[in-house]
């Protein structure tokens, strides 16, 4: 499964992340302190124990579209240039927007369970 977030079961390919667990993911993160979008594809492959890595591709549109619906903002970085990295920050409304996703994530997470007595 490396680079990947699906595994091949026989003929069928099974998605492991559910679609559109990024955006949440990425306000979690970011919730714990200010990051950049290299930092977070780590954090997110270092925290999934490797079954999940979001390239850049799915990066930075992310951050672009959190920072224009006004979830996320850039910090102030000490670092100018070129390749300065963009460090982004949580804010008030992505701290809201969090706080639905939890509510979301415990019921969603009782539904895989009882997905899990009728599978397993």
């Amino acid at each position: 499964m490396p680079g990947g977030c699906w595994c091949r079961c026989g003929p069928f390919r099974v998605n492991i992340v559910p679609q559109g667990l990024l955006k949440p993911y990425i306000l979690r993160l970011l919730s714990e302190r200010a990051m950049h979008g290299f930092e977070i594809m780590e954090q997110i492959f270092e925290r999934t124990g490797g079954m999940w890595r979001p390239g850049p591709s799915a990066i930075y549109p992310t951050l672009t579209w959190l920072e224009e619906k006004g979830y996320i903002e850039e910090v102030e970085s000490q670092a100018k240039g070129e390749k300065a990295r963009r460090p982004y920050r949580i804010t008030g409304k992505g701290g809201e927007a969090l706080k639905d996703y939890e509510k979301f994530r415990k019921e969603w997470m009782q539904g895989v369970s009882q997905l899990k007595e009728i599978w397993w």
